[in-house]
């Protein structure tokens, strides 16, 4: 697992996703799709891949679906364009999208990010899914993931680690916001506990608590 910023980090999964978008959109008119369900971590990929590092200094625009639609054919002008949310797009706008930028005979392609939807939407556009030379899917985390993650944030030598990381993988289901949410409230609570000691029914309590969804 690697950082990027300040409590940020990158799983081997996402990193391997950042390397094979930059790859594919390499040439001029390539489209690269990533899915994968809510809180994967697909946009932080994608701000990755928007800094720029990946892309060997290519200019990158990086918008949401609403955004490129609204913008019509006056989309920014960029060596790359990445738009997110795009299992948003209404009837036609994903083609809409795609001939504007053919329009703009950018040097570099155009990364399409979304949740499963967006398949099916590629999938009705032929000129779409005959240009997409990527379709990368981020999915939920292992257990060896979750445990790299809850070791970055809480530290691995706490008490009875192993079943507080199984706790805290089981009732994310592995989606990666959720492991990191749920680890970082339960180093809260930890920190302010005897000894740093939290069990795994302290975790389900966190949950109950201070989740608003597990009410």
């Amino acid at each position: 697992m690697t950082r990027i910023s300040a409590g940020v980090f990158l799983t081997p999964a996402q990193q391997a996703a950042v390397a094979k978008l930059a790859f594919a959109v390499e040439s001029p008119g390539a489209v690269a799709l990533l899915c994968g369900p809510a809180r994967v971590g697909k946009t932080l990929v994608l701000s990755q891949l928007a800094a720029g590092g990946p892309l060997r200094g290519r200019r990158c625009e990086h918008v949401t679906m609403r955004r490129a639609a609204g913008l019509g054919r006056a989309i920014p002008e960029a060596d790359v364009l990445i738009v997110d949310d795009a299992h948003e797009a209404g009837d036609g706008e994903l083609a809409a999208l795609f001939e504007s930028w053919l329009s703009l005979n950018a040097p570099g392609g155009l990364v399409l990010a979304g949740e499963g939807r967006l398949l099916t939407l590629v999938a009705r556009e032929g000129r779409i899914e005959q240009a997409a030379v990527l379709r990368a899917v981020l999915r939920p985390f292992t257990l060896a993931e979750s445990t790299d993650v809850v070791a970055a944030r809480c530290g691995a030598a706490r008490p009875e680690f192993e079943a507080v990381v199984r706790a805290i993988h089981d009732i994310a289901a592995g989606i990666p916001g959720h492991v990191v949410r749920l680890a970082e409230l339960v180093r809260v609570v930890a920190d302010s506990a005897p000894g740093g000691r939290i069990t795994a029914d302290d975790v389900e309590m966190v949950h109950r608590r201070l989740c608003p969804q597990a009410a």
